[in-house]
């Protein structure tokens, strides 16, 4: 049954979801919900493909369900009008193509899509396969098949041959191709049968489970050798059954914008697939700002948008729909990449990532903390390598500095010796680190006189850790859980990464000086100021006299101390402010700062429904701010907060808490179990309150082990991005007219 390019365009108002399976490969997750239920950008995934489908006119969807399928019952509400759940009692032993047998029955008239559960897609991905005139059509993703958690070998293949209209499927499924460089790509799990296909796959299927298959051999006899049990087999098993058997299979070619859930690991990469989730109006917000930013540069490099396009090779509409954010963002990353190629701009200044919160929060649940466990060895004191470090995710956002991870301690160390042989000092690192306690966990570091320094933390203890300081963690009681919250943040050092690269860290260091030393700090302060303004010391000299003579000038350039009134002199001839002159010594006690929990609720701050114990704190990273929050009884709801800073939480107690953001019509709330964390953008107003009886599920209270404190208690760290204090000061003297211009430029610098 050929096809034909005349062939009138089938849009299907029906599909069948595949959702069946065990999905045994995603456990955890799987283990509570079906893989079609998992969620992702705060719905279940089957819920993302009928909302793809429906755009494209779909109004009936049959929903084959088998592992957990109850689960689907309290989503149907959600899933809205049109859908049907179906029961597949055999899909432990069967095949997909049974799945299919069981769905055929119950659709109407007309073509129909098919869809895996385990897949999910942009809506235009849904769009390209619904406009495709073949009387089967498939989606066949191109990007590099078998690069994700299968291998080449496991994955769909898809051979075809021709070109454009008239190219076809030839081969298509597992090991069905000898030659990897004939390969087109994978199978994207969607398929579309306009009616003529539908009238081929029935009479297939129909042929496949007649009565007393296989027993009978005239039935037997006509079923190819490949596609025995019958039971076992799957769609494309009856793909390319109907392809041998003369039926034309389009396939819709796709670059990316797909993903296909087998592992926790394919569950991380779509989830931080941020784009994948863009509505076409959030798709138009990104690609403005980033014609802001195109704006922005064109108007530092003092070249008008024709005189762009010009050099760019550039049509000159094309770069106006790039400010008007018209551009998909295809077209608008090809016009970056020749902006940086032609002028010299990094292509970091101008391409934004997609924001990967919902409205400003990103949420890390426990179970999807927990499917990214991995096991860190370090060698004990036989020098066997035996785990020491159990690592979990904690929330993570593109739009923050921040790296928190849970951390179990394996490593059990019962003498209290700081140099016990069991104990395996890692070497620091450039992040900073500031950590909250729970259980009985030892800390070790190795100080500035190369001693190593130990202390007994317990649960809502926390501390501070100075970049590259050696430092170790350990549990001291073998019948007891220690776990520690460690969120590391890069400042601005790891923000300046790429010209320390260039430059050189020993190069920059006599800039920089040691706050260890306040004499050589004073020093390369003065230093550096002198030699940026182009200054002798001589020439330094005569400016200040006669307030100042010749030799405290010489004094002050060795690294004495000056008084307020010499400094003040200074940084007048220097043109700097006097805050610029000051130093600030790194006294022993702040290169590791340790903090208790007594301590810290002795100082804590009391209000209508929180209270808050402030947790470790260094004056060097004056914007950090760490938090141990209880939510009071009182909290129906919670006080609204909100701060210029980067926010990442943590709950560590034992009972759940209801998180509400946003203003207006986009408030939104969830709840925030035991052992989940959550990331919150700067200037989002958030609120924490007690959730009613009739909110709590029973999945609210996990058991999240020993290692915790009973209640509802959250670990809050806020640390700034790149709006720091300097960044903010340097903004305030920007012109009143124009400060809304700052990073999204509207106009250019002359008109």
């Amino acid at each position: 049954m050929a096809g034909s390019d005349s062939q009138d365009l089938e849009m299907p108002r029906q599909a069948i979801i595949l959702a069946a399976g065990r999905g045994s490969q995603l456990r955890p997750y799987t283990d509570e919900v079906p893989t079609a239920l998992i969620e992702v950008a705060e719905q279940p995934m089957v819920l993302h493909t009928v909302q793809a489908l429906r755009q494209c006119g779909v109004e009936r969807f049959l929903i084959c369900r088998g592992w957990l399928g109850e689960a689907f019952d309290d989503y149907l509400a959600m899933l809205g009008e049109g859908v049907t759940l179906l029961d597949c009692p055999d899909y432990a032993t069967t095949g997909m193509l049974k799945t299919l047998q069981i769905a055929l029955p119950y659709l109407e008239d007309g073509g129909f899509y098919v869809v895996y559960g385990d897949v999910i897609f942009r809506q235009s991905v849904a769009r390209q396969l619904s406009q495709s005139r073949g009387i089967a059509s498939i989606i066949v993703n191109s990007k590099a098949p078998g690069t994700q958690a299968k291998g080449i070998t496991d994955v769909e293949i898809v051979v075809t041959s021709g070109e454009g209209s008239s190219s076809a499927v030839q081969r298509i499924g597992k090991g069905r191709c000898t030659n990897m460089s004939a390969v087109s790509g994978e199978f994207g799990g969607i398929v579309k049968f306009s009616s003529l296909g539908r009238t081929a796959a029935e009479q297939v299927v129909k042929r496949l489970y007649q009565a007393g298959y296989p027993n009978t051999p005239s039935s037997a006899s006509k079923v190819p050798w490949w596609l025995e049990p019958v039971e076992k087999a799957g769609v494309c098993d009856l793909l390319q059954l109907l392809i041998d058997e003369g039926t034309d299979i389009a396939p819709v070619k796709i670059f990316g914008g797909w993903h296909e859930l087998n592992t926790p690991q394919d569950l991380t990469r779509l989830r931080n697939d941020t784009s994948i989730f863009l509505s076409e109006d959030e798709v138009r917000s990104q690609v403005s700002a980033m014609g802001a930013c195109f704006l922005s540069e064109a108007n530092d490099l003092k070249r008008p948008l024709p005189i762009v396009a010009k050099e760019l090779n550039v049509e000159l509409p094309r770069l106006e729909s790039l400010v008007r954010g018209d551009l998909d963002l295809g077209d608008a990353l090809d016009v970056l990449r020749k902006m940086s190629e032609v002028y010299p701009v990094p292509l970091n200044d101008l391409w934004l990532d997609a924001d990967d919160t919902m409205n400003g929060v990103r949420i890390c649940k426990a179970d999807a903390s927990k499917a990214s466990a991995r096991i860190l060895d370090r060698k004990d004191r036989t020098g066997k390598r035996t785990p020491y470090y159990e690592y979990r995710d904690a929330a993570m956002s593109r739009c923050s500095q921040f790296r928190p991870e849970w951390i179990k301690e394996l490593r059990v160390v019962t003498s209290g010796d700081p140099c016990d042989p069991d104990i395996a000092m890692n070497n620091g690192h450039l992040m900073m680190q500031t950590t909250l306690f729970i259980g009985p966990v030892d800390f070790l570091w190795v100080d500035r006189f190369g001693v190593t320094q130990c202390r007994q933390m317990n649960t809502g203890d926390s501390n501070f850790i100075s970049p590259f300081v050696p430092h170790t963690f350990t549990v001291r009681e073998k019948e007891r859980e220690g776990v520690i919250i460690a969120v590391t943040y890069g400042g601005r050092v790891r923000r300046a990464f790429t010209e320390f690269s260039r430059v050189g860290a020993k190069r920059v260091a006599p800039l920089a000086g040691d706050k260890r030393d306040p004499k050589l700090l004073r020093r390369c302060i003065l230093q550096r100021n002198l030699e940026a303004e182009c200054m002798s010391r001589d020439f330094l000299v005569a400016k200040v006299a006669p307030h100042l003579s010749e030799a405290r000038v010489v004094d002050l350039l060795s690294g004495e101390e000056g008084t307020y009134e010499e400094l003040e002199i200074l940084a007048k001839v220097l043109n700097v402010q006097l805050s610029d002159l000051l130093d600030s010594p790194l006294e022993i006690e702040e290169e590791v700062v340790v903090t208790r929990t007594e301590d810290s609720h002795e100082h804590a701050r009391h209000t209508a429904t929180y209270t808050l114990a402030p947790l470790a704190r260094s004056r060097h990273q004056p914007d950090l701010k760490t938090f141990d929050v209880e939510v009071l009884d009182s909290a129906t709801p919670g006080e609204t907060l909100s701060c210029g800073l980067h926010c990442f939480i943590y709950h560590f107690g034992t009972e759940p808490i209801e998180v509400t953001w946003g203003e207006g019509d986009r408030t939104q709330t969830t709840m925030l179990d035991p052992g989940d964390s959550i990331y919150i953008a700067p200037l989002v107003k958030h609120s924490f309150s007690v959730p009613s009886e009739r909110q709590t599920s029973p999945r609210s209270k996990h058991n999240v082990g020993t290692a915790c404190a009973k209640g509802r208690r959250l670990y809050i760290v806020r640390i700034p991005g790149h709006l720091s204090g300097e960044t903010l000061s340097e903004f305030a003297t920007f012109s009143a007219s124009g400060k809304e211009r700052a990073g999204g430029e509207t106009k250019q610098w002359y008109s």
